[in-house]
């Protein structure tokens, strides 16, 4: 798999979100870069760059819920999409219990799943869907 790449694509027009959302594909390239590694990289410091993944995706999941209500984007459609939030976060936990229980290819499989998951189907879909109200909140 390739390192991943922002693309204008991505954007909902808000300079914050779209900022955090490449923050957050920076670090995916650097946890590809060291799970993709020629030499053996030591094992905690792609924990150390999934901890840091984590700790931000949730910062950043709070901070969109945030703007959304901020902006009028309707109660019911938050809530279905801190659903989703939530469920990405829930799906992430899983495989790094699998890693952390010793599964060796738990990490391989974040990466694939963070990418289409979270980064097409969620900021080009569902992320999508609330960019007209943060625009018109300028």
């Amino acid at each position: 798999m390739n390192a991943f790449e922002w693309h204008d694509e991505y954007s909902v027009g808000d300079a914050t979100i779209d900022g955090q959302h490449q923050k957050i594909i920076d670090i995916l390239n650097h946890l590809h870069d060291l799970l993709n590694a020629e030499t053996v990289v030591d094992p905690s410091a792609a924990d150390k760059v999934f901890d840091q993944l984590a700790e931000y995706v949730m910062t950043h999941f709070a901070y969109e819920e945030q703007r959304m209500s901020e902006v009028g984007y309707p109660i019911d459609r938050i809530a279905e999409h801190r659903k989703q939030h939530n469920s990405l976060l829930g799906k992430v936990q899983q495989i790094m219990d699998a890693h952390e229980n010793g599964d060796s290819q738990a990490l391989a499989e974040l990466l694939p799943y963070l990418y289409g998951d979270w980064l097409i189907d969620h900021i080009c879909h569902a992320d999508k869907d609330y960019a007209s109200f943060l625009g018109a909140s300028r």
